[in-house]
């Protein structure tokens, strides 16, 4: 499967960690595209089409829960699979409200992440 099949879209305002994880999921032969904010992810995701969204809740501007409730209002995204990544346990209950597909729990276990990255970006183009 070429790249440009398994776009991942990351939405993470920590440098550190949009990078961390845009080199993981590159290394397996993803074309990731990132986003520091929700409103920079809406307008990336409206024109890549992402097959999975990776996305933090805690974020300036635009946060997680206010992309989650933009996405869910736009028919070209309602149907793109999210995972949550966050570290707090009260941000993981309230998310699964929002309707997430998974959570992966900061710190990043890498062999979950990529396991999840992996059932919803295949299972999406099948």
């Amino acid at each position: 499967m070429r790249d440009a099949e398994r776009p991942v879209l990351i939405v993470e305002d920590d440098p550190s960690t949009r990078v961390f994880l845009a080199e993981l999921l590159q290394s397996y032969g993803y074309a990731v595209t990132t986003a520091a904010d929700g409103e920079q992810a809406l307008t990336i995701a409206r024109g890549k089409s992402p097959c999975l969204i990776l996305l933090d809740l805690q974020m300036p501007g635009m946060d997680g829960f206010a992309f989650r409730a933009a996405q869910l209002r736009s028919p070209a995204l309602a149907n793109t699979p999210v995972i949550i990544i966050s570290g707090l346990d009260d941000e993981v209950q309230v998310a699964r409200r929002i309707g997430p597909m998974a959570e992966v729990r900061k710190p990043i276990d890498v062999d979950a992440l990529l396991e999840q990255v992996a059932l919803y970006c295949e299972r999406t183009r099948f």
